[in-house]
């Protein structure tokens, strides 16, 4: 155990060796991801055929669980995004039930997506689509609740943005990622909702890499007056991806908006300092007595140091437990049994370490 938690709560260096083998095969053959299914699909709304993308969570295979929904507009290059972001996430984080992710896209078709995704055009009728057809499809076809969510991303994003205030309540949860037209649709639509709305129920995630200086302006101006309506089922989460421009944003943006939407975080609460120090001190496992831990007071905050030396932060999410932000699995808990002092170390899936203070 002691290895394990060595393991987790300090940076440790992992190198790779590089080997090389002949090639066997005589030529390259298609690659096909496997973790994806795809349907023709021909709507009646737009009179137009489209491709319709399915990845399937974690043991959907072989469980009767029923899962959430996660639609997606671009299926054509969002749905192996979206998966390999719950692919990384999923090393960091618990997440709570994955979804079922569903990509609406186009195919080896021309691509439609200004004619379907511009609120100004085809939008209502590509929300109608999804509604009255896609929607109904996958409710028949695969295991899922009634929890669904919708991510856009450029001319998705004003899309996503249009649907969360002309159709409130149709998804539990809204990404609107680099929304298009410089991301001018924010305040209108918003203004518009709130002249005769006093809240609005949903989880959202607005996002854009910081090189889009208008729209990163407009999110801004967006959040400070839906803050001003002080919603009381409204969760809004911004953020901005350092030094990427549009086009290099998209990853990290789905990226954030999946940990918002399907992964369990702490959120981080004031405790004061005179409450801290009463956890600072040497703590040592019984069976790994030259495996101490020193946690300390530096700045108001509280720190742990091991045997490499690494500081790491603990951040409190109660008044005695706290998480590392470099992996929010793991919990760090400080307790008394017995007369005794122990930090507690919980990760799921494994048994708690009790670690006493020897001084």
């Amino acid at each position: 155990m002691s290895k394990f938690l060595y393991s987790v709560l300090f940076i440790i260096l992992i190198s790779y060796a590089t080997g090389y083998s002949q090639v066997k095969s005589s030529s390259a053959s298609p690659y096909v991801e496997k973790e994806i299914v795809q349907w023709d699909f021909t709507s009646k709304t737009i009179g137009d055929d489209f491709t319709i993308y399915i990845h399937f969570p974690p043991g959907y295979d072989t469980s009767k669980t029923k899962y959430p929904v996660l639609y997606m507009t671009d299926g054509d290059w969002n749905m192996t995004v979206a998966m390999n972001c719950f692919n990384m996430l999923r090393q960091d984080y618990t997440i709570t039930t994955e979804p079922l992710i569903v990509g609406i896209g186009y195919g080896t078709r021309p691509n439609k997506r200004s004619r379907d995704l511009d609120p100004g055009k085809g939008g209502p009728n590509f929300l109608t689509f999804i509604q009255t057809e896609v929607m109904p499809f996958v409710e028949k076809q695969y295991r899922v609740t009634d929890n669904k969510t919708l991510y856009g991303y450029s001319l998705g994003g004003m899309f996503t943005t249009y649907v969360l205030f002309e159709h409130p309540g149709l998804f539990n949860m809204i990404g609107i990622g680099a929304p298009g037209n410089g991301g001018s649709d924010l305040m209108p639509e918003a203004q518009k909702y709130f002249a005769s709305h006093k809240d609005l129920n949903a989880k959202v995630f607005l996002g854009v890499g910081s090189y889009e200086h208008t729209v990163v302006n407009n999110i801004g101006a967006f959040k400070s007056y839906i803050d001003k309506q002080n919603c009381k089922n409204l969760d809004l989460l911004t953020g901005i991806t350092p030094n990427a421009a549009h086009g290099a944003a998209l990853a990290q943006v789905m990226q954030n908006a999946v940990a918002f939407f399907y992964c369990t975080k702490h959120k981080a609460v004031d405790v004061d300092v005179t409450e801290l120090k009463k956890y600072t001190g040497t703590y040592a496992e019984a069976k790994d007595p030259d495996g101490k831990l020193t946690v300390y007071l530096e700045n108001n905050g509280l720190f742990v140091k091991g045997r490499d030396n690494l500081p790491i932060h603990l951040v409190p999410f109660t008044s005695n437990g706290f998480f590392m932000p470099e992996n929010e699995k793991i919990s760090i808990l400080f307790k008394t049994e017995t007369g005794k002092n122990y930090l507690v170390v919980e990760s799921p899936g494994e048994k708690p370490t009790l670690i006493e203070k020897i001084n």
